[in-house]
């Protein structure tokens, strides 16, 4: 999960990052995930001027929230999949202003939500 903020860090425009929760450590496959959803959504947005990434620790999971001021360039079928993998759900949709990534990972072997990732902020 600390890799996340060098990437926020090297992206090609500026990113805000915030994390919120109690901080934790997640099994490896879950920090990998976050960080390929932080990064493709990251990539998808080049021709945004800004964007934020959101990191919310919560019990049982893991919420990655990136939202852009531009539009997603690309199909996020994998990225779903991967989430999809480890018990968790992706969500990518255009926004008023932007585009957002929305992803649920669990950390604890716990099934998704039916109704999909809860709000990050």
């Amino acid at each position: 999960m600390d890799e996340i903020e060098t990437l926020v860090g090297d992206a090609p425009m500026p990113v805000a990052l915030d994390r919120s929760g109690v901080p934790r450590h997640v099994p490896t496959i879950v920090g990998h995930s976050a960080y390929r959803v932080v990064r493709d959504a990251l990539h998808a947005a080049v021709c945004a001027s800004e964007a934020s990434v959101a990191i919310q620790f919560v019990p049982g999971a893991v919420i990655v929230q990136i939202d852009d001021d531009g539009g997603a360039s690309r199909d996020f079928d994998e990225l779903r999949d991967l989430a999809a993998a480890i018990g968790g759900g992706l969500r990518a949709t255009p926004e008023p202003g932007g585009f957002r990534v929305r992803a649920w990972l669990p950390t604890e072997g716990q099934p998704p939500s039916p109704a999909g990732p809860p709000a990050a902020r």
